[in-house]
Parts: structure tokens; C-alpha cells; sequence
């Protein structure tokens, strides 16, 4: 009789435990990537397809080896900047003179490369300036307001669905040119670094 209790108590609390995990797997937003100091852009000539890239991973710069990565098993932010066979951005978190530490899985794992001639460092502004783009979704209320100014005057409530063109950037601010005609700024990276908005070959 003891036993039959634990094994059903022990099935409900199994079964109750599965059915949140579920729930919270589907409801959980995606985690969005820190920005770190800009982004490698390897850009396709079209001579070389995407897969054939072949990017040497370090644990240091120059120093042991972690592996390899083709442009085939790169993961992760294809959410934020899309997929593209001509472009594929990389966001760096360090740099020590050609050295660039890049995030490159959608677990945030890091590595160093040496982009060479193949890759070419930006910075967030030199990237996002005159791109388009839209407010990523699960956002806080604030980071969907569309001000007058840094700090000032709301002029309205973005969504993820709607489109602008980025003009110039501020700090974490970046002023813009919405669908509906109205320029404004917004915030493009959160108070802990994370992106609030994809933009890119969307």
C-alpha cells in the first residue's frame, strides 16, 4: 500500500514537472545577445559559398587551438539579422589588434579568430547606420518608445512588427525614421548590453 502511494505521488509530481517545463519552453522568450563592441561582417563575393567558410577558433589569440567552424554551423542570431548567403555578421565582445573574440553559437560561447581578409570589423554605428530594421518582440514597456530626445518627450509606442531606417546613433540611443513618416529615438541596446532591435538582411 506504501508503495503504490510513493509511485503515484512520484508519477503526479513527474508529470506536473513536465508540463511546466513544457510550458515555460514554449513561453520563454529567446535570450537576446549582448551587443559587446560591434561586429565581423564576412561578406560573400560570390565566389565563395557561405558553408565553404572555415573560421579557426582560439582559446587565445594565436594559441590554442578550439576548433573549427564553417559558415554552415553558425547559429543563432539568424533571428535577429536574418539569413543571408551574401552577409554573415558575428557580434565581437573583445579585440586585441586583428584579433577578434566572437560569439558564435546561440549558447554564447566565445572564441577568438583571426578574420584576416575575409572578415571585416564594424562598429555598432558604422553597421546599423542607413540599415533598416524593427524592435525585437518580449520587450520591457520602455524600450518600445519612440521620444522626441534621449530621456525626453514620448511621441509614440512602437511594435515588432513595424519597419524604420536607422539615421544616426546616440550612446545606447539610435534616432529613426519610422514606417509612418515620424522620426524619433529609441533604445537599441537594453541596461544589461542586449539588443532591442534586429536590423540587417532580413
Amino acid at each position: 500500500m506504501l508503495f503504490t502511494r510513493c509511485l503515484l505521488l512520484f508519477l503526479v509530481v513527474f508529470l506536473l514537472g513536465h508540463a511546466g517545463s513544457a510550458e515555460c519552453a514554449v513561453s520563454l522568450p529567446r535570450m537576446r545577445p549582448y551587443t559587446g563592441i560591434g561586429l565581423v561582417v564576412f561578406l560573400n563575393s560570390g565566389n565563395t559559398p557561405r558553408q565553404e567558410l572555415q573560421l579557426q577558433l582560439y582559446e587565445e589569440p594565436g594559441l590554442v587551438r578550439a576548433g573549427v567552424l564553417d559558415g554552415s554551423g553558425i547559429t543563432g542570431n539568424e533571428w535577429i539579422f536574418g539569413v543571408s548567403e551574401k552577409a554573415l555578421p558575428l557580434i565581437v565582445s573583445a579585440r586585441k589588434g586583428n584579433w577578434l573574440r566572437i560569439f558564435f553559437d546561440d549558447a554564447g560561447r566565445e572564441a577568438w579568430i583571426d578574420p584576416q581578409n575575409m572578415g571585416r570589423f564594424q562598429s555598432w554605428e558604422q553597421y546599423l547606420k542607413k540599415q533598416t530594421g524593427r524592435m525585437l518582440p518580449a520587450l520591457q514597456p520602455q524600450y518600445y518608445q519612440l521620444v522626441e530626445q534621449p530621456g525626453g518627450k514620448l511621441l509614440g509606442v512602437m511594435t515588432p512588427k513595424q519597419v524604420f531606417k536607422v539615421l544616426k546613433l546616440d550612446n545606447s540611443w539610435v534616432m529613426v525614421l519610422t514606417d509612418l513618416s515620424q522620426v524619433g529615438w529609441i533604445r537599441w541596446r537594453d541596461d544589461d548590453g542586449r539588443l532591442t532591435v534586429s536590423a540587417g538582411n532580413k
